[in-house]
């Protein structure tokens, strides 16, 4: 009976999710962690839709929506606060993208389903030329990556979003092209 009523709990809420955000979004092919990404995505852009900084908790980002947990638990103080720091700066950049397109207008999907589109050159292994110093092949693999775009034009996504396996918290949402060499910022390079 628990089983049963967490499941129609699950179902509500994601049934809720989709319906808030005017979701036209078939995850018909998605895995399950692509699904739980994408509701913990949408429940982030939800919690900091059209907010001031005064009313965004970082106690609840950190919590539940961002992967910062190699942060909190550094043991030098001074790196830990700089980090912190470094993510109010480019949180920014995320907060302003969702209060920008606006939640109706806002939606992501797995990055594999634009292996047509641009935005895929950095995760295609067989277009990949760049190799590393040792000589080896480099690419990103498209595991826990979305691409976002704007509803009104969905075949051209914006940017991409990088999301923590383990826990299905986003990591990143910005990819660096420098040298032709694509990385995610992530706070544990700061």
């Amino acid at each position: 009976m628990k089983i049963k009523i967490q499941k129609i709990l699950i179902g509500i809420i994601i049934l809720t999710t989709n319906l808030v955000l005017g979701q036209n979004n078939s995850s018909i092919n998605w895995t399950e962690n692509e699904k739980a990404q994408y509701i913990k995505l949408t429940a982030l852009a939800n919690y900091v839709y059209q907010k001031e900084n005064s009313e965004i908790s970082k106690d609840s980002l950190f919590i539940k929506y961002i992967y910062f947990d190699n942060v909190l638990n550094d043991t030098l103080v001074e790196r830990k606060e700089r980090r912190i720091l470094a993510f109010d700066t480019l949180f920014y950049y995320f907060r302003k993208t969702v209060d920008s397109i606006g939640l109706e207008n806002l939606d992501a999907k797995p990055v594999r389903f634009y292996k047509k589109h641009k935005i895929y050159d950095p995760f295609n292994e067989e277009k990949s030329n760049q190799t590393t110093i040792g000589g080896e092949k480099m690419y990103t693999k498209d595991d826990n990556i979305f691409a976002y775009f704007n509803k009104k034009d969905p075949e051209n996504p914006i940017g991409v979003l990088l999301f923590e396996p383990e826990t299905n918290k986003l990591g990143s949402w910005i990819l660096i092209n420098q040298g032709g060499y694509h990385y995610f910022l992530s706070f544990n390079l700061l």
